[in-house]
Order: structure tokens, then C-alpha cells, then sequence
């Protein structure tokens, strides 16, 4: 006669059972989604600030009074002016993508953080 097996457990090799209790991969999703968005939202304000100071205080970029062509019709400081007003322009446009870029990510985060929090059961 065979022994009978005392435990009703099916007899897994360890390899299966350390796959089955060792990782979360949805919990390691989750909050792999959670961090990298976290992660997006902080590098767009980081720009939109850079943005806002480099609108108020638009770089005048290198500018040599010098070197305008003696045919053209702007003066020295018009040419500097323009070269102002283009890094102002650049400086908004920055902002507005770093603004959009938080507002794609900003909810995305919110939204797998709650789903962590409900996983945790907090």
C-alpha cells in the first residue's frame, strides 16, 4: 500500500510558490505608474517656474551692436529688442507645455495613488 499524504496541499515546486506569494505585479505596477508620474508632475513645475522667471526676465541673448547690417532698416536696439521679445515668446510656449504636460500627469498620479491607497486598505 502507498502512505497517504497527511496534507491536502498539492505538493508545487518552489519556484512556483515564491512567484505566487513573493511579488505584487499589479501593486508593482501601480505604484511603478505612481512614481514615474509623480516624477513628470515635479519636473513640469520645476519648469513652469523656469518659464515664469525666464518671462519676467527674458534672457537678452548675445547681441553685438556692432555687427547690424548697415542696410537694414532696424536700429541696434530693435534687433536687441526682437532678440527679447523672441526669448519671451519661447519662455510662454514653455510654460504652456509644462502646463499641459502636469495637467496629463497631474490626474493620472491621483488616480493610481488612490488605487495603491485602496490596495493597502488605507
Amino acid at each position: 500500500m502507498a502512505a497517504k499524504r497527511k496534507s491536502k496541499e498539492p505538493i508545487e515546486p518552489e519556484r512556483e510558490r515564491q512567484g505566487s506569494e513573493g511579488i505584487d505585479w499589479y501593486s508593482l505596477y501601480i505604484y511603478a505608474v505612481s512614481l514615474i508620474t509623480i516624477l513628470i508632475c515635479l519636473f513640469s513645475l520645476v519648469a513652469i517656474v523656469r518659464g515664469v522667471v525666464d518671462a519676467l526676465w527674458p534672457d537678452p541673448g548675445y547681441f553685438d551692436p556692432y555687427n547690424v547690417p548697415k542696410e537694414s532698416a532696424l536700429s541696434a536696439e530693435e534687433v536687441r529688442q526682437n532678440f527679447i521679445d523672441q526669448n519671451r515668446r519661447a519662455a510662454v510656449k514653455s510654460i504652456v507645455t509644462s502646463f499641459s504636460t502636469l495637467l496629463v500627469a497631474g490626474p493620472l498620479y491621483l488616480y493610481h495613488w488612490r488605487l495603491a491607497k485602496k490596495r493597502r486598505g488605507d
